[in-house]
């Protein structure tokens, strides 16, 4: 009996073995091709997790070439060859679209869309019909959003040369500063500058961030921006402080708001110049505001209008200048009174050779800009070479002491200055612009200790220096390349009208 169960029990072992065979080979091609679809899988999602990384780089930096003032079509070109050429992905398609043209921020002109498509061969879906080619799509939008208050400094020069000021005419020469610049921005004196917004400096010189951390070129001066007091109490109070290299000691610098947080960030980008596109003053540009009339140079030494009886004509009545184009202006007593209108000054007073001085007298200047330059054959016609200049940094210097372009005595008793007041002009809101390429400083000195010294606007000098002697409340916007502001006692900048606010660029899709 158990020889019969023997026999059978072997003879059924070869039966079932062939019917695992018969299994395993129809179970077999189902089982290569989950490998291989597990395979494929993992090589596609780590290409699109490449495409997904070049995408973001590209919109990224189309948005960041924005930031910069660029144009669309420049921020589209910096995109692909981010993607094309330092990337080196020369095959699929990339589209950039600003705006982007779907999605959440469909429309909006600070953001860009980068779409990125491309077809990769599969290893083992290939055996399915149809399935040899997979194409992976990505897609990445980065924008521009306000970082900052509005702002109310800019200070551009990213790496200035640290000047030294000389021949300041009498009155104004007594105005006492460092022999060296410690800052592309400087505060001195005794006082705090309180900044109703942002402020911003381009300059990439060190010392310290906002957590007391080394940033910038150096640990030495010049910093980014350095408080010099005589006192412990000079400071910088804003609502932003914007720097693209350090400042001096954090201490200094706090926000306007009392209670309020640090305003300071150290290490940023840099801004673009916020009147990039301002053309320069010329009758085709503005026939309203602008003539070209020639009226030479104008040394004004005059008495003060005084009235002989009470309802008289005035002896020695003001003197009027109307809009034009001058060699230079120089007022050392007098009443004067500039009519509203554009006065640009193409030279310099051979004696003193400053365009713009203003060190005495009675001043009544408002609804007006000055536009300074040092091309002596400029035309108000065609705008010369000042209308080629554009962004483009100009020459270095090849001295580190110059003479000043302006020097107005803002305190003189009576006197007011405001910018160009005409809502379709260009200038609105302009009272001073320097020729774009000119390095020169200019010297205001607005000390409200005897009385109301009035100027209002903005000024001006994209690669200049201003020097801001003030006590006093101003509604004033600063454009210049570097900045000395001497607080007498307390000064404010608090203007109606700000420029536009810092941006960053972030990745939101």
């Amino acid at each position: 009996m158990s020889q019969n169960l023997s026999s059978s029990h072997k003879t059924l072992q070869p039966e079932r073995a062939g019917y695992v065979l018969i299994l395993v080979a129809v179970a077999l091609p189902t089982i290569f091709c989950v490998i291989g679809l597990v395979i494929d899988s993992s090589l596609l999602m780590v290409r699109y997790r490449q495409l997904q990384s070049l995408a973001d780089v590209a919109s990224t930096t189309a948005a960041r070439e924005l930031s910069r003032g660029k144009s669309v079509n420049q921020a589209k070109t910096a995109a692909i060859n981010s993607v094309r050429e330092q990337n080196g992905m020369m095959e699929g398609d990339v589209t950039v679209e600003i705006p982007p043209v779907s999605g959440p921020f469909s429309g909006k002109m600070n953001y860009v869309a980068v779409n990125i498509s491309r077809g990769y061969d599969t290893y083992f879906m290939r055996i399915i019909p149809g399935s040899s080619t997979k194409v992976v799509r990505t897609r990445a939008v980065a924008g521009m959003e306000d970082a900052t208050a509005g702002t109310v400094i800019a200070l551009l020069d990213p790496d200035p040369t640290p000047i030294t000021v000389t021949g300041l005419p009498l009155g104004i020469g007594t105005l006492s500063l460092p022999h060296i610049q410690l800052g592309a921005l400087e505060l001195l004196g005794i006082g705090q500058l309180r900044v109703q917004g942002a402020v911003i400096v381009n300059a990439g010189w060190g010392r310290v961030d906002e957590n007391g951390q080394a940033v910038g070129d150096s640990v030495l001066p010049p910093y980014g921006i350095s408080c010099t007091p005589l006192l412990p109490l000079t400071k910088l109070l804003a609502t932003d402080v914007r720097v693209s290299g350090g400042v001096d000691r954090v201490s200094n610098y706090g926000n306007i708001q009392s209670g309020g947080a640090s305003p300071l960030t150290a290490n940023r980008m840099p801004v673009p110049d916020p009147l990039r596109n301002l053309p320069v003053p010329t009758v085709s540009v503005d026939s309203r505001n602008v003539n070209a009339t020639l009226r030479g140079g104008r040394t004004i030494i005059a008495l003060p209008g005084i009235p002989l009886l009470p309802g008289l004509p005035l002896l020695n009545n003001p003197t009027i200048l109307e809009p034009g184009v001058y060699e230079w202006i120089e007022v050392v007593s007098g009443q004067v009174i500039f009519r509203p209108g554009v006065y640009i000054i193409r030279n310099v007073n051979p004696l003193t050779g400053i365009a713009l001085s203003v060190v005495g007298g009675q001043i009544t200047a408002e609804g007006v800009m000055f536009y300074i330059t040092s091309n002596t054959n400029y035309s108000a016609i065609t705008g010369g070479a000042d209308a080629a200049e554009g962004q483009t940094p100009p020459p270095p210097l090849n001295q580190t002491t110059l003479l000043p372009s302006v020097v107005i005595n803002l305190a003189l008793l009576g006197s007011s200055y405001s910018g160009l007041n005409d809502s379709g002009s260009p200038f609105h809101g302009i009272t001073i612009y320097q020729q774009r390429h000119s390095r020169k400083p200019m010297v205001l000195v607005a000390e409200q200790l005897l009385g109301p010294a009035s100027i209002s606007g903005m000024i001006y000098s994209k690669w200049g220096q201003l020097i801001f002697a003030a006590n006093g409340n101003y509604d004033l916007r600063i454009v210049a390349g570097t900045a000395r502001i001497v607080n007498v006692l307390q000064t404010t900048l608090s203007p109606s009208q700000k420029l536009p606010p810092a941006t960053d660029v972030f990745l939101v899709q």
